[in-house]
This record gives C-alpha cells, structure tokens and sequence, in this order.
C-alpha cells in the first residue's frame, strides 16, 4: 500500500499495484483493476502474425511507430497491425492512418485482448496504464520500445528526483516493470545507449539503428513540404518558423511568452520573405491551446493537433524551442535553429539537464530582446560547424534507415528467426 498524508485516510482514489485503492474514514477498500485481464485475456493464444502498436497513449498516427509502419506496409508482408487510438471513430473520420491498419480503442477491453494475443508490440511510451490493468508479457511475446526523443537535453524517469520520491513509488515499480517487459530498446548515439539504460532501467538489448522518425531528414520532402503548406493553407511564397515549447511538470505557462510579430519581422529581415509561425504545444500542455497561442494573429498558426511533428519540422525553415528534443531531431537537416527559454535555472532545478545549454549549437536567449539579437547576428556557417560537432560529440549514428533496420527486425522476430534476448545482457548492437 503506498504510503499516504495523514488527511488521504479521511478520502482518498490511489493506486496499488493492479488495485485502485479508495481510503473513506480510514477504511480501505480495493478495487482489482485486472481481474478482466486474468479472466479473460491472459490464456488467450498468440497470433503470430499480429502486431499492436501505440503512440504516446493512444495517440494518433506519428512518430517512431508510424515510420516503422509506414516501411512495414511498403514490404507487404499482410502482417495484423493493429494500432490502439483514443477514439476509432475520430480517426477514421480524420483520415490519417493508410489501409492495411486496424484501429481499436485504447483504453477498451478489446485492446487489451488485441495486446494479450499479438505476437509483438511496439511503443513510444510506456504501458502502465496497462499494467494497471493487469498486462503482462507471455512467453513467445517480443516488445519493441523506440522512445520518442533523440538527444535530449531533459532528465528522464530515474535521473528525476521529482519522479522517484517517496510518493511516487508505485509509478516506479510501474514503470521498472514495465522496462523489464522491453527485448528491444531503439537508440541513436552513444549517448543515449549510456543514458537509456540507466534513467529507464532497461536490462536487455539496446539497438542502435538510429530514430525512424528521423529518416525523413535524409530524403527528399518536397512532397511532405507540400502537403504541410495545403494543410495550413499557407502561400508557397511564405517561409515557415515552428515554435514548439516543451511542457512544465508544475503546469506553468508563463514561460510561453514569444513576441511572434517581433521574431517573424526580424527573420525576415536576417533570411528575407514573409514568414508564419506554426506554433504546436507538448501533448502536456495542449489544454492551454488556447491561453497560449493567440488566435487574433493571421501569422500565427496552431500546429497542435497536426498527427505528425516531424512533417512540420521537415517543412519548417527554422525552428525555435525551449527543451523539447524535437529541436534535435530538426538539426538532423542543419536549419537555422533558436532556443528561447525564461526559466533555464528553474528547469534546470526542478526538472534538470544532462548538459548545460551552452554546449549546444543553438543561440539561447532567456527573453524576447535576445532572441532578436540571436536572429540577427545568427551565423550558418558556424552554427552548421557547431552542429557537426555536437553530433560527432554525442556518437550520433543517424543516417536515414532506421525504419529499414526496424523492420529487418521484426520480419526476423515474426518470421521465429529469432529468440530472446538474455536478461542482463547489456549488449549494443
């Protein structure tokens, strides 16, 4: 039972294990979250052609996972790919998942008999809503864990004191179980196989391929750049800054004060054109949506809900951010980049950084003025230098395909050609 404050036990909805916990007047009464689970999924055979994907929770189709599926398709190996979305009926009606993919709840119990079944899953996130349900892999079972960040800058899970204190237990052991359940973990450099393993307490085999969502880099998207710019129904003529903050642990939006009419004119002046702004907040901050991006604004765009970030990155002819990795991602293709940040020591208090800022390539201003200042005196030349470097630095191997050598393993797992790999091993490959 995780530990309370004394005024819990007069009320109180916790969670304990697989049981949801309600504490009234010091009397506790258990709810058992998987008991559907053990009746009536965990004896359900494997289908050894079926694949469950998720993205970030239920999400829509992006990130790691849609570049893994996108190239799956392309084999047309009729695999079951079965992908869980919050809601079917919305996207379905959106129309951003091709054919050849089979849409269930998220959070149904049909989900859960789709990943008590498949063959094989693969995610972005982590499965403890889930767990909580009673989830657990079977033998005969892979897992496929691709993380949804590259390089970044943020501490993560067991590096952050704020998710590893005495109140948060049960979310560790959540979470430790749920890393114990990942065969694979996808990486791109040395410097996330160090940090991986450690911050996510994984144990078994690290696979270096490189982000699949980041293969786009490495191609040619004029047509993906088309298809943004008639999205947004924004003229051809018109270059395009994305603005994408992370989120706060503590929810604070204060630190959202970018003075778009201000940026826009000064990267006119320093790159030449028009520009727009598309503005798209963290999944964490988007019931802000509106307090944040302003809607009166004819150059400023709400990105937010658009499935797939990296589409805008790849479209995008600068980027600026705050700590969200996806500014890493947008390196991968060399443009012009800024940070602007107003919280940097707080951040770096409350949530914390595995390297100073400064040792990017990025500019970094902490308010509007230096942000300007940072635009006009930017220097491509040098910061592309800067960029090199960076990448060489953290043993970045990115090269666009990633999503090829994903799929080389999964046609390998599907196909039996493959076992287990050892608890512990601790191998890189």
């Amino acid at each position: 039972m995780p530990k309370l404050r004394p005024w819990e036990y007069i009320f109180s909805l916790t969670n304990s294990g697989t049981d949801k916990l309600v504490m009234f007047l010091g009397m506790p009464i258990r709810i058992d979250r998987s008991k559907y689970y053990r009746e009536f999924c965990a004896e359900l055979p494997i289908d050894e052609n079926k694949i469950v994907i998720d993205n970030f929770n239920g999400g829509s189709y992006g990130c790691n996972p849609k570049y893994i599926t996108e190239e799956l398709l392309k084999r047309n190996k009729n695999y079951d790919i079965v992908w869980l979305v919050r809601s079917v009926r919305n996207e379905v009606r959106k129309g951003y998942f091709p054919q050849g993919i089979r849409l269930v709840g998220y959070g149904t119990k049909q989900g859960l008999k789709e990943l008590a079944s498949a063959k094989l899953w693969i995610d972005n996130q982590r499965k403890n809503y889930f767990i909580k349900k009673g989830l657990t892999k079977k033998d005969g079972q892979y897992f496929i864990q691709t993380w949804h960040g590259s390089l970044g800058i943020k501490k993560l899970d067991a590096d952050v004191d704020a998710f590893t204190n005495e109140f948060k237990q049960d979310w560790v052991e959540r979470a430790q179980f749920d890393s114990s359940m990942w065969d694979y973990l996808l990486t791109n450099s040395d410097f996330e196989n160090e940090i991986f393993r450690r911050a996510l307490w994984f144990k078994n085999e690290i696979k270096q391929f490189g982000h699949p969502r980041n293969d786009i880099f490495f191609k040619d998207s004029s047509e993906i750049k088309n298809k943004v710019y008639e999205f947004f129904e924004i003229p051809k003529d018109k270059k395009v800054l994305l603005y994408v903050p992370s989120f706060r642990d503590d929810g604070n939006i204060e630190c959202y004060k970018l003075d778009y009419d201000r940026v826009l004119k000064a990267l006119e002046q320093k790159f030449g054109s028009q520009w727009v702004c598309i503005s798209r907040l963290h999944p964490r901050a988007k019931k802000f949506d509106s307090e944040i991006i302003p809607e009166d604004n004819p150059n400023v765009i709400d990105g937010t809900f658009y499935p797939d970030i990296q589409e805008l990155l790849v479209s995008a002819n600068c980027a600026i951010s705050d700590y969200s990795s996806c500014i890493f991602d947008f390196m991968m293709g060399r443009g012009p980049a800024f940070i602007f940040a107003t919280d940097i020591e707080k951040f770096n208090t409350d949530r914390g950084f595995y390297y100073p800022l400064e040792t990017t390539p990025f500019p970094i201003a902490s308010d509007n003025d230096t942000l300007i200042k940072n635009i006009e005196n930017f220097d491509y030349d040098r910061y592309k230098i800067k960029a090199d470097e960076f990448i060489k630095d953290k043993g970045c191997t990115e090269d666009g395909h990633a999503s090829e050598r994903t799929a080389d393993l999964i046609e390998e797992i599907m196909s039996n050609r493959i076992c287990h790999p050892e608890l512990d091993s601790g191998s890189i490959n």
